[in-house]
């Protein structure tokens, strides 16, 4: 017998756009390597323009420049499976982001990396560090003066460790199945001396309700999300916001308690977010087969808080529709648009019926 084995191409180069109502319009060129080999460094020029220098080892690589809008960002990332040839994997990452806010500028460069076994069929647990230098500008009158005092520059650096059980029935459209997750990150500025430590607890219910003559799934999809900053006072870059299409109904960030002054009414508090220590998110959402397999609706229920103690003060509550457009040529994820409408909310909300998302490869 004789077996004739050739290694098909790993590599790719790919463009898309995206545009969505909380990120703005941006653009992405990426490279990637999915057996990429950081010991096989090219001996010549020629070696490297012909792909024949990093590859073999069974590695991921990944180098994306992404300018946008309203955000921009490049991002290197490597992981290694099977570290030393163990079941331990290796995961790191380093970017440099722009984000512009309504009232100012956010510029973070960070790096991190991960180590994560997985524990059996469903467990996975991971321990994680990381750097980051975070620097905010580009203030106009109605910038918080809560943010203004955070401006930085501020050297952040962490560690902490997660905790994930999954047993959905596939990666992408699931129909059945649970997502879990705990994770602890202990933070210090550096440059402040300031801590502080974050736990964040989160989960996801999936359930089939209903099948059509068509073998088409009506899915059930619960979920909800709890966070809590302790033992010190956290900048208002690492706070927790909600809004947007993580809280639809509402404007991006904005669920959220509000800054008591600006730069240009430093005693007159505003409608502008600070992010709060406690947050709490419960959602619903039910998703229905409308034509072929491409076209879905839903009808949605979101509900939750974000405040500076631990309660439910303020607490928000939404209710929508939306569509979902899966289309295999433009990648996994679906075109989402929804409108949601707010039932509950707080005096200095505000609200945004109209949310999406779309990323569209090419």
């Amino acid at each position: 017998m004789l077996v004739e084995v050739k290694e098909k191409n790993t590599g790719s180069i790919n463009f898309g756009v995206g545009l969505g109502s909380d990120s703005g319009a941006f653009g992405e060129i990426s490279l990637s390597q999915r057996n990429f080999d950081i010991g096989d460094p090219p001996l010549t020029f020629d070696e490297f323009i012909s792909g024949r220098a990093f590859r073999g080892a069974g590695q991921n690589f990944n180098l994306s420049v992404a300018p946008g809008t309203e955000v921009s960002t490049f991002t290197i990332q490597f992981g290694e499976p099977n570290l030393f040839e163990s079941d331990v994997g290796l995961n790191a990452r380093s970017f440099y982001r722009i984000r512009q806010f309504d009232n100012y500028q956010e510029n973070r460069f960070a790096a991190s990396a991960s180590l994560s076994r997985r524990l059996g069929d469903l467990w996975s647990i991971s321990g994680s560090g990381g750097y980051a230098n975070i620097k905010l500008d580009n203030f106009n009158p109605n910038t918080p003066l809560e943010v203004v005092a955070d401006q930085g520059p501020a050297n952040l650096v962490s560690g902490g460790f997660s905790l994930q059980r999954t047993d959905t029935d596939r990666a992408i459209r699931a129909t059945r199945g649970t997502q879990l997750e705990l994770a602890y990150t202990y933070f210090n500025d550096i440059s402040s001396s300031q801590n502080w430590n974050l736990v964040r607890m989160g989960g996801t219910a999936i359930f089939p309700v209903d099948e059509d003559y068509l073998g088409r799934l009506s899915t059930l999809k619960l979920n909800t999300d709890i966070g809590y900053i302790f033992g010190g006072d956290a900048p208002v870059y690492e706070r927790m916001y909600l809004g947007g299409r993580s809280f639809r109904g509402f404007e991006y960030r904005t669920v959220s308690p509000k800054s008591q002054g600006s730069i240009g009414a430093p005693t007159s508090p505003s409608n502008n977010p600070i992010g709060g220590e406690w947050l709490f998110f419960l959602g619903s959402q039910y998703e229905f087969p409308i034509v072929g397999d491409f076209l879905n609706g839903v009808i949605f229920m979101d509900s939750g808080t974000v405040t500076s103690d631990i309660g439910f003060d303020d607490y928000r509550l939404s209710f929508g529709i939306g569509i979902r457009l899966y289309i295999p040529q433009l990648g996994p994820a679906p075109l989402a648009f929804d409108l949601g409408f707010p039932i509950l909310k707080g005096p200095l909300d505000q609200t945004q019926v109209f949310s999406f998302s779309a990323e569209l490869p090419f």
